[in-house]
């Protein structure tokens, strides 16, 4: 049992404080607890800035769309070569790119859809918008609530900026997510 930093992102705040972890990794934590006790947080509203702290609160899965990795790494001895593919998506207000690691051969988009909620994305960067500002933020890994995932896409942009990483869309699959019925309903 260890307490980490941790940095959150909800809807309409980002979080920050302490978290007491079990376990090796936060991204394993995460997927193991269904509810979390933060300490020392501080909740800054996406809106308009402001700050609202609290000694602790009890968050759910469900409240967090994504989490910066912090903590440890888990054993070096279970680590086993992966293959990485540039990946963008938005989940809520934020627009994320990472790479997401899969074993050799494996669908990237069928993994994401197999996997446990939180999924890890590394050498990522996360933009939204604070108090009408754009922030951009460089993490080395991201931990997304893959069930809150809103689109998952790449582009030609980043097909050209990242040559020996191949990118996967869910449009190539018909994953798209249809938004017209939304509108008409």
């Amino acid at each position: 049992m260890q307490g980490v930093e941790f940095q959150g992102f909800g809807s309409d705040c980002t979080i920050a404080g302490r978290i007491t972890m079990f376990g090796e990794r936060l991204t394993d934590f995460l997927n193991g607890q269904e509810r979390f006790r933060l300490h020392k947080c501080e909740f800054t509203s996406l809106d308009d800035g402001h700050v609202v702290p609290l000694d602790s609160i009890s968050l759910e899965r469900e409240e967090l769309l994504c989490v910066v990795g912090t903590g440890p790494r888990g054993s070096e001895k279970q680590r086993v070569r992966l293959e990485a593919t540039r990946m963008q998506l938005a989940i809520g207000p934020y627009i994320i790119l990472g790479r997401l690691h899969t074993r050799a051969g494996v669908d990237p988009m069928k993994s994401v859809l197999q996997r446990e909620p939180m999924i890890p994305l590394t050498s990522a960067t996360i933009a939204f918008t604070l108090a009408g500002a754009t922030v951009v933020q460089d993490v080395s890994t991201i931990i997304v609530n893959r069930l809150l995932v809103d689109w998952i896409s790449a582009t030609a942009d980043e097909a050209s900026l990242f040559p020996d990483v191949p990118i996967r869309s869910p449009f190539a699959m018909n994953l798209q997510k249809d938004m017209t019925r939304a509108k008409h309903a």
